[in-house]
């Protein structure tokens, strides 16, 4: 009997220590819009609810303002898994081959958003500054080049209404920082004409008291049902959640990485963080890609020039 014993407690000792040799230690990189620490205090939560419900396995967040040092990174396979905007999945999925998840849906006004577009606005001093149009000879800030809503969402709008900016602008200006909210107090410091930013940015500054909406302008304003934020542009499908390197037993932890995400209520810490409602079935990106083609940016870019 003792013997039985001990063998069933070494059989038992063996699947334990093989369970533990089997951990990985995945790496997720998130695009950090909003800086550095307000990507830890984000999105911590929820790759604590992977670790969590993935045990033994850990998921370890690296947040990276921007967006050429993600996807060259992405390239060196430095990377498991990425959180990031569309053009920039588009860009990683397009060279190399990442497999979206889950998109993400967003909160704001206590409703579900899993689109969203980009803001044109100015400062109400600017009276002369009413429609896109009407920003020729003006200067104008954005985010960063590889921006997805916080510029070539706005770009793409311009164009398709007659204005191109890198021609019809006195200057187009992007931020040093790479964080938007920069964007929103250059144009209310006067220090541009006008800017761009993603939409529910103006409303989450408000919110903290960083601005007062009555100082400003939208440009371009559209009304469409059921979206609660100001909005210049078409809607595009949120940030996306995909595995970027291929490695042994990966598709079997991206299939539980989906479950778990998919499984988040509003109510968890992990929601509450991140500031989102949970996460829905990977959503069509084709209108991304669709943009990105027409912009000529990305993995789309040829040698002509496009500016």
């Amino acid at each position: 009997m003792k013997q039985i014993r001990q063998y069933i407690l070494f059989v038992i000792l063996g699947l334990l220590m093989s369970q533990w040799s089997m951990a990985a230690e995945y790496k997720v990189v998130v695009r950090a819009h909003h800086g550095i620490d307000d990507a830890f205090r984000q999105w911590n939560p929820t790759l604590e609810v992977l670790s969590k419900q993935l045990a033994p396995h850990k998921f370890i967040l690296i947040p990276i303002i921007s967006l050429n040092e993600i996807t060259r990174r992405v390239g060196q396979g430095e990377f498991d898994f990425v959180l990031t905007n569309p053009s920039s999945y588009i860009e990683i999925e397009e060279l190399y081959q990442a497999k979206g998840l889950v998109t993400l849906n967003n909160k704001r006004a206590n409703t579900a958003q899993d689109h969203f577009g980009a803001v044109i606005f100015t400062h109400v001093k600017n009276t002369d500054i009413l429609t896109i149009k009407d920003l020729k000879g003006k200067t104008l800030m954005a985010v960063s080049e590889p921006a997805f809503g916080g510029w070539r969402v706005a770009w793409y709008e311009m164009l398709k209404q007659g204005f191109d900016p890198y021609h019809d602008l006195k200057k187009l200006i992007f931020t040093k920082s790479h964080i938007q909210p920069d964007v929103v107090r250059a144009v209310r410091d006067g220090k541009v004409n006008a800017g761009v930013v993603r939409t529910d940015r103006l409303e989450r500054m408000e919110e903290d008291g960083e601005i007062d909406m009555r100082y400003f302008r939208i440009i371009n304003n559209k009304e469409v049902k059921n979206f609660p934020f100001f909005l210049s542009t078409a809607l595009y499908p949120e940030w996306v959640f995909a595995a970027v390197k291929s490695s042994s037993g990966k598709e079997d932890v991206s299939e539980k990485i989906k479950k778990t995400l998919l499984h988040i209520k509003p109510a968890t810490t992990a929601a509450k963080s991140g500031k989102y409602m949970g996460w829905v079935e990977l959503r069509d990106y084709s209108s991304v890609r669709q943009l990105m083609q027409r912009l000529k940016v990305g993995p789309y870019k040829n040698n002509a020039d496009n500016h």
